[in-house]
């Protein structure tokens, strides 16, 4: 059996537990959903997005001009292409169409439609059922800047942005009821486009700050346009690199938040992040990465070395670990292990 036969095998048992009954569909079916599914991945860039790059050849000469561990990269570091699509990170970066399948999304976008379909199904059913705060009835997708998404009958719209943050945001409330916090400041490590920042403040826009860091200027860039496209709350900011030490020593942070991004770094730029939070006072921090166990980062050889120590040498103890999807059935299908780890310092 081929490795996509064993997949259906495994979506069908899923989903019969579930009591759905699973047939092979027409020609004209599969022509239909095809279309559909064309439409719901198509390369959206919204008229209004600014297209002006001359902010981010700004960034990038001033973050050429910091000498600090977190700029030597070994992923994402821009080897060419274009100006507009630069190859960083994972599967590169298109600038206008960032939310499609690339270094800051695995959307399953080269997946049989059919397969794609039946996966982010599990997946969304998955997240509903632990969904106790109801946000993906709040929360909203638009499919901009070429998100693949998908429509459910009684699930609305979904995508990973989507579904990756109501876990997220679920796990940060059960833990530290942030949806009900107006008082709280949040610091985003690595926040990429935006995501996070948009989702947290859609979901509670009474939070008092929510600063948006990142070491990589394309992302910097991106994070701008895309919260000033999503109309945020003015609590929300991005800070450029060559202003992070500057702002932290100014800020009080409640809140220490890390998405995938440290995995992605080297050791001594983890090691420097985690330094200047246990100088600024953060005291909680939360990690989603996708092994559940080790804690490792990516050096330039491609070597990856622990940094648990690291977080036991500055007494960020672990106070709460939980992985993004309780379904098994549904870890296997869509083979996200990650998990969500908060620590405490102590």
């Amino acid at each position: 059996m081929s490795a996509f036969g064993g997949i259906k095998g495994t979506i069908r048992h899923a989903l019969r537990k579930r009591g759905y009954h699973v047939y092979r569909i027409s020609d004209e079916e599969r022509s239909q959903l095809d279309a559909h599914e064309r439409h719901s991945s198509a390369r959206t860039v919204p008229a209004d997005f600014g297209t002006d790059l001359s902010r981010l050849r700004e960034l990038k000469t001033r973050y050429a001009l910091v000498q600090l561990p977190v700029t030597s990269h070994s992923l994402w570091s821009a080897k060419g292409h274009s100006e507009t699509k630069p190859d960083i990170g994972r599967g590169g970066v298109d600038l206008h169409n960032f939310r499609a399948d690339s270094a800051y999304v695995f959307s399953y976008a080269g997946a049989d439609p059919l397969a794609a379909r039946l996966r982010y199904y599990l997946y969304a059913d998955a997240i509903r059922r632990k969904d106790s705060m109801a946000l993906l009835g709040k929360l909203h997708e638009d499919g901009a800047f070429g998100c693949v998404h998908f429509e459910y009958p009684g699930l609305g719209r979904v995508s990973r942005d989507l579904l990756d943050s109501v876990a997220e945001l679920n796990f940060l409330h059960k833990h530290l009821a942030v949806l009900e916090r107006d008082d709280w400041s949040v610091l985003d490590i690595g926040a990429g486009y935006g995501r996070m920042a948009h989702r947290m403040l859609e979901a509670n826009p009474r939070m008092k700050s929510y600063s948006c860091v990142d070491a990589v200027p394309e992302s910097t860039f991106l994070c701008e346009l895309y919260l000033r496209y999503r109309r945020v709350p003015d609590a929300a900011r991005v800070v450029p690199l060559d202003q992070v030490q500057q702002t932290m020593s100014s800020t009080s942070y409640d809140l220490a938040i890390n998405v995938h991004s440290f995995a992605e770094c080297t050791f001594a730029a983890i090691e420097w992040w985690l330094n200047q939070l246990k100088s600024a006072g953060v005291r909680r921090l939360m990690i989603v990465q996708n092994d559940p166990e080790r804690f490792l980062s990516t050096e330039a050889d491609g070597t990856r070395r622990d940094y648990r120590p690291v977080l036991r040498k500055l007494g960020y103890e672990l106070s709460v670990r939980e992985p993004v999807l309780d379904d098994p059935a549904a870890q296997d299908v869509m083979q996200v292990k990650d998990h969500m780890f908060l620590f405490v310092l102590a």
